[in-house]
């Protein structure tokens, strides 16, 4: 019984090892097998195929892949190491494992093509390298953008303002108006141009925000000054109240305030007759600014997209109200990285209220 039960054993380990020869011989994947001296004693189907036009049993194993040669074999079987290389046979390009076994005193290899894996990566990389050099370019567009048209935007709001006043006493009252035409034209082109380079440099990465703590009531009325005139041209009414008592906020000033103006200003532009008013104000445990109008408002389907780049519910050449639709992008993106967010409500007819919403730890109360 003992005798029937070894042979039993030794068949099922018989079977196996065919199973595993078999199985070797089947697999796509070049594999070998090697001695301490390096000749190659082994190799399956795929193995063979790589040096069809002689046998590559006895071969050393270097003449086929050459990384080897300046490898120690008989130390990578005895103490069992395992190394990885890249070859290159033909036009395929090889990832081989080597890895020794003691206690057969043998070597092994495994072979897997990775000729598409490194074709991917050789145009990932070159994907990368014209990625990194758009961005060079864009940097280097942005920079010249700024140059060569906001200076001269500086110059021509300067320059007509200065001819404005200096021929005031001879200007007709149409002459006057043909500058107050130069002067919103110019500053329209002036805003336009910010906005783009603004988007621009945010979705690149190019801001950064440097928080300092502001007087929140100043700075809302030192921004609002400069819509003094807008507001008059269009007879609005515009109202600030400052319920959060004194606040100091600490956020990056020159985001905040342009986040504000372009608020402000899209309140203004759409609204035709009524109010505009702001109030700051605490509600729970985080610091609200609401800029609400009497305005057009906002139908509840434009409401979703609000906030993408580009769009305004009324496009094209002959919508009613100017802008880019930029405004609003910007502002949302700038405020993420204050850390803080923009919510609206609105009505269709009825008019808008955009809320600036910042985190508690950014606020508090000056006298505290």
């Amino acid at each position: 019984m003992r005798k029937k039960h070894l042979e039993e054993e030794e068949n099922i380990r018989l079977q196996h090892a065919k199973l595993m020869a078999m199985f070797a011989e089947l697999d796509p994947s070049p594999v070998f097998r090697f001695d301490l001296s390096g000749e190659i004693i082994l190799a399956n189907n795929a193995g063979h195929k790589l040096l069809a036009s002689k046998p590559i049993l006895g071969e050393k194993i270097y003449s086929l892949l050459p990384e080897l040669k300046e490898m120690n074999l008989a130390k990578c079987i005895n103490e069992s190491e395992q190394i990885e290389i890249t070859s290159s046979i033909g036009d395929t390009i090889y990832q081989f494992t080597v890895c020794g076994i003691p206690h057969f005193k043998i070597g092994q290899i495994y072979g897997r093509d990775i000729s598409a894996l490194k074709a991917v990566q050789e145009k990932l990389e070159l994907a990368l390298k014209k990625a990194e050099e758009a961005e060079k370019l864009k940097s280097y567009f942005l920079s010249q953008l700024s140059h060569e048209i906001r200076t001269p935007m500086v110059g021509l709001l300067g320059f007509s303002g200065f001819l404005k006043e200096s021929l005031s006493d001879v200007l007709t009252g149409e002459q006057k108006a043909w500058f107050v035409h130069l002067e919103n034209a110019s500053k329209r082109l002036n805003r336009t141009m910010d906005l783009f380079i603004n988007m621009a440099q945010v979705l690149t990465g190019g801001i950064a925000v440097y928080p300092v703590e502001l007087n929140l009531k100043k700075e809302i009325e030192t921004i609002l000054k400069e819509f003094d005139t807008a507001i008059k041209e269009k007879n609005l009414l515009c109202l600030y109240e400052d319920l959060s008592n004194n606040t100091l906020l600490k956020t990056d000033q020159y985001s905040f305030n342009l986040v504000l103006q372009n608020v402000i200003d899209n309140a203004i532009r759409f609204t035709k007759k009524g109010s505009i008013k702001i109030t700051s104000f605490f509600d729970k445990n985080k610091l609200h600014i609401d800029v609400a109008d009497t305005g057009i408002g906002i139908s509840e389907d434009y409401l979703q997209k609000i906030f993408t780049p580009f769009t305004q519910e009324i496009m094209g050449y002959s919508r009613p109200y100017e802008g880019n639709g930029l405004g609003l992008a910007l502002a949302k993106n700038l405020l993420a990285l204050n850390n803080a967010a923009i919510e609206v409500k609105s009505e269709k007819g009825k008019g808008s209220t955009f809320s600036l919403i910042f985190n508690q730890r950014g606020a508090h109360n000056e006298k505290l």
